[in-house]
């Protein structure tokens, strides 16, 4: 089941299938792009169902990171690893892990379709909150001025 509900691009719905995660920082494009604000709204339990196996890897690697370290490496470790659920409840924590560290994961799997023209760029996660029963991820995307197509 696909957990996202809705896609808003500067408070427009928008498809997410043309909405793409560029598997590096756009950087210097930015200045020739139009900046925009996306937000998010996706299912909790379905985005805990399908993110669960990423999330444990994710998890087990960074036990081993901290192992090898002697100490937490970064605040996820801090705060216990805690499960999807709970991770969910609180903001900074959620960004962390859905806005970074498993990016790819979520929104690079869950958005662009690979047939559908890319309209949208991510370039950065800034707020990730629950909200009722559903997560929204929340921040910054690009798009290629309309004489670019």
């Amino acid at each position: 089941m696909q957990p996202i509900a809705h896609l808003f691009i500067d408070n427009e719905p928008s498809s997410a299938a043309g909405f793409a995660v560029p598997e590096m920082s756009l950087s210097s494009s930015r200045a020739t792009m139009i900046s925009h604000a996306f937000s998010f709204k996706i299912n909790a339990a379905d985005l805990i169902d399908y993110l669960e196996p990423a999330y444990l890897r994710w998890m087990a690697e960074s036990r081993e990171d901290d192992a090898q370290y002697g100490e937490p490496q970064d605040d996820l470790a801090k705060a216990g690893y805690p499960g999807l659920g709970e991770l969910l409840k609180n903001a900074a924590l959620s960004q962390l892990v859905l806005g970074y560290y498993l990016l790819h994961e979520t929104l690079g799997t869950l958005t662009w379709d690979g047939a559908t023209p890319i309209r949208y760029w991510l370039d950065e996660v800034t707020l990730c909150q629950m909200e009722g029963a559903f997560v929204r991820l929340s921040g910054v995307c690009y798009s290629r001025p309309p004489s670019q197509g």
